[in-house]
């Protein structure tokens, strides 16, 4: 008999008992892959706004969220002039809801017509914004479709109509689920005429070490700022962050419920085999040799257990991401990395559940064993 046969035959003696546990052992793995695949997403979605735009630096209010943060307008001719900077363009942007379509955390943008911040975002129906627009929008094809709208409609923001004026695409999701609106309209619609959130900064250069002197001089040009590199700022943003946490923390707790469901199972396996190890190591059977056969069972446990949570998370992140509140934030597709991860820890997870009871059922001696009751 083959080696991987017997492994197999004994996984199959207590049939329910293996398949609980790869079950138990695949809902953590799709745990993981759901949930970092979902915060991968996110945080990947977020920079293509910036890198699709050539956007090296964003400028906002030193010690506050992007949201929150409140600059004069006035700023943009101040951060132009200094030396090393490209373009540069202030943005107003808000969070509004649409519950008539169970549609909340839209993200809206107040946008100069023309200027860089509509790079990679290509008009798919109707026209973009002019300058001289008053209450027009541009919504993103995911917006557009979860709110049936289509140009020539109207939205209410706030319980003021907007006409649709275009229906636009982007590579980032975000912008996918959101609308566009003239940055002065949005400005007296929030009461905050005169003000954006922030600037978007192209620079003459984007090597590291000029986009570093850039942040130096714009932060000394303009007191109370913070210029922060693209990526930087998307991944300290505190809801990237904590999402992140939160998808480590949960996975974390997932897949150690996995690993002691393994445990568990190779527990149990060595106390009613007790005798059958007395008798394998009787015949001559290193220790050694049964340690393999415990440690190949526990790998095939968790091998079959990720392979099925990889399935199972795939599956998920597909039915989340067409679901009208999620579509807007979650990618349909997982990253091959995430998947490779999922597969890898559930993999190692479930061997090293294994460890203890092979090292216990080797460490038998053949006459203790055949005594055993």
């Amino acid at each position: 008999m083959r080696f991987s046969t017997l492994i197999a035959r004994n996984l199959m003696r207590r049939g329910v008992r293996t398949a609980l546990t790869v079950f138990g052992l695949a809902i953590g793995v799709s745990a993981v892959e759901s949930l970092l695949g979902i915060a991968w997403g996110f945080e990947k979605s977020f920079l293509t706004i910036y890198e699709t735009k050539g956007i090296d630096l964003v400028v906002v209010r030193a010690g506050v969220d992007r949201l929150t943060s409140n600059l004069d307008a006035t700023l943009e001719e101040k951060i132009r002039a200094v030396p090393g900077v490209k373009r540069v363009v202030g943005s107003l942007t808000d969070i509004v809801s649409f519950e008539e379509a169970n549609l909340t955390s839209v993200l809206i943008n107040g946008w100069k017509p023309g200027s860089m911040v509509f790079q990679g975002v290509r008009i798919l129906k109707g026209r973009s914004l002019r300058a001289g627009d008053g209450k027009v929008a541009l919504l993103g094809r995911v917006l557009a479709l979860n709110l049936k709208k289509d140009v020539g409609g109207e939205v209410k923001v706030s319980g003021e109509p907007f006409q649709v004026v275009g229906v636009y695409e982007s590579d980032s999701l975000f912008e996918n689920g959101g609308m566009v609106v003239p940055i002065l309209v949005l400005q007296k619609m929030m009461g905050r005429e005169g003000n954006v959130s922030g600037f978007v900064v192209a620079a003459r250069s984007s090597a590291g070490r000029d986009v570093a002197l850039l942040v130096k001089a714009i932060e000394a040009s303009v007191p109370g700022v913070a210029a922060v590199p693209a990526r930087d700022f998307v991944q300290g943003d505190n809801q990237i962050r904590l999402i992140k946490m939160m998808a480590w923390a949960t996975s974390a707790i997932a897949l150690l419920l996995g690993s002691l469901g393994v445990l568990n199972t190779m527990m149990m396996s060595v106390f009613e085999r007790t005798k059958e190890i007395g008798i394998l190591r009787a015949l001559g059977w290193r220790r050694s040799r049964v340690l393999t056969m415990l440690l190949g069972e526990a790998a095939a446990l968790g091998m079959v257990g990720a392979l099925l949570g990889s399935a199972l998370g795939y599956i998920g992140v597909k039915w989340l991401s067409s679901m009208p509140m999620a579509s807007i934030f979650v990618s349909s597709n997982l990253p091959p990395a995430v998947l490779a991860l999922g597969v890898v820890l559930g993999l190692a997870l479930s061997v090293i559940g294994g460890v203890y009871p092979a090292l216990r059922a080797a460490a038998l001696e053949p006459i203790e064993a055949l005594r055993h009751d």
